[in-house]
């Protein structure tokens, strides 16, 4: 009697022993590894890289325009007084983000030749710096802005879509115009959409870039830059004052009008409070271009400006 029982608590023991087992191996653990055991042996998540932005701070006055054949560019300056910081860039910054890779080639000394216009065409009589561009083509006399890639972060770039070379104007219901309208409360002239911008790391929505002239209020004249994100509008104001005439307000020759064509958008960066944009404003005698930077409900105007003297002979 005592001989069955023994053997019958061998089996049972055996039986016990194997459920175990199959139950160690469907929890998808080794036979035999606790369940604490198991945790630690699994790899902790990994947070995703915050995204690339600008530092506003790194900004400079280092532009230059590309040559009629797109193989270089020309940071045009009197001296040679800036050789090591230019011996230091190694990217250049098209309309739009276009990024093209460029190397420092030498210092060029103006010539006699030269008819003082930043142009393709007179390139080789003026002094500056020459730049190589190693990889991608530069439009021909287009504004480049030279940069650092270890200071100036690719990355931060957005996606630019103009308008097009003929914007339509916001209608009378147009929800930004509306709103504009009430912020301002002053009458609106024009106002056209000048780009969209977007990231696809930013899923909270596209940010879009406006032009618009207020009507004039006796000798004040306004125009401004808004950026509009959702609910939320950023304004450059540029107020101005007709003195002799109105044919030269803001810029010589404008007519006291401000046109779309007259604005393309150099670039557009994520900064770590908002948006730096790079600008340039055509005008009858040349081309100015400038950086805003996002703070809250302005766009303020960087203290760093390029201008190219382009009028025609």
């Amino acid at each position: 009697m005592l001989k069955r029982l023994g053997i019958a608590v061998m089996v049972f023991l055996l039986i016990t022993g194997c459920s175990l087992q199959e139950a160690d191996s469907t929890d998808g653990r080794n036979p035999g590894t606790s369940p604490a055991a198991s945790a630690k042996q699994s790899d902790p998540p990994v947070p995703p890289s915050p995204a690339a932005t600008l530092d506003p701070a790194s900004l400079n006055a280092s532009f230059g325009f590309a040559d009629r054949t797109g193989k270089h560019i020309l940071a045009a300056w009197e001296n040679d007084s800036k050789l090591a910081e230019m011996k230091s860039l190694n990217m250049a910054v098209g309309q739009g983000g276009q990024l093209l890779t460029v190397r420092f080639e030498k210092w060029q000394r103006g010539t006699a030749n030269s008819n003082g216009r930043d142009l393709a065409n007179n390139f080789a009589n003026l002094s500056g710096y020459v730049f190589t561009v190693e990889e991608g083509s530069a439009a021909s006399d287009e504004t480049y802005y030279l940069a650092d890639s270890a200071v100036f972060a690719p990355g931060s770039l957005l996606k630019v879509e103009p308008a097009g070379d003929k914007p339509q104007q916001l209608g009378a219901d147009h929800p930004v115009r509306k709103e504009i309208l009430a912020r301002k409360q002053r009458k609106i002239q024009s106002i056209w959409k000048l780009a969209d911008l977007s990231a696809s790391s930013d899923p909270s929505g596209e940010l879009h870039l406006y032009l618009v002239q207020f009507t004039r209020q006796d000798k004040n004249m306004l125009f401004s830059l808004v950026l509009q994100k959702n609910a939320e509008l950023s304004f450059a104001d540029y107020p101005a004052v007709i003195q002799e005439d109105d044919y030269s307000v803001w810029r010589v020759d404008d007519g006291g009008e401000i046109l779309p064509e007259m604005f393309s958008l150099l670039f557009a960066a994520r900064t770590a409070t908002g948006v730096a944009l790079g600008i340039n404003w055509w005008g009858a005698e040349g081309v100015n271009s400038f950086f805003l930077l996002q703070q809250g409900t302005d766009l303020k105007e960087m203290d760093v400006r390029y201008s190219r003297y382009t009028s025609p002979l």
